[in-house]
């Protein structure tokens, strides 16, 4: 079996969040918003929402 036991890192949060956020921000962009800036504002929460779950793990070790 493979070891997952750095699977939860803040750098795997990190790139989750841009990943997922940048892909919200095209899919915005069909909507109407102009693609670029969608696709950043979408990076941009990803990286909210990533600092938000690696303080909620913080937080919960503690």
């Amino acid at each position: 079996m493979s070891d997952r036991s750095n699977e939860n890192t803040p750098s795997h949060a990190v790139m989750r969040g841009v990943i997922i956020g940048g892909s919200i921000g095209m899919i915005a962009s069909w909507f109407g918003y102009e693609p670029v800036k969608a696709f950043f504002m979408g990076v941009v929460c990803g990286i909210f929402a990533a600092g938000t779950k690696i303080m909620a793990d913080r937080m919960r070790k503690k």
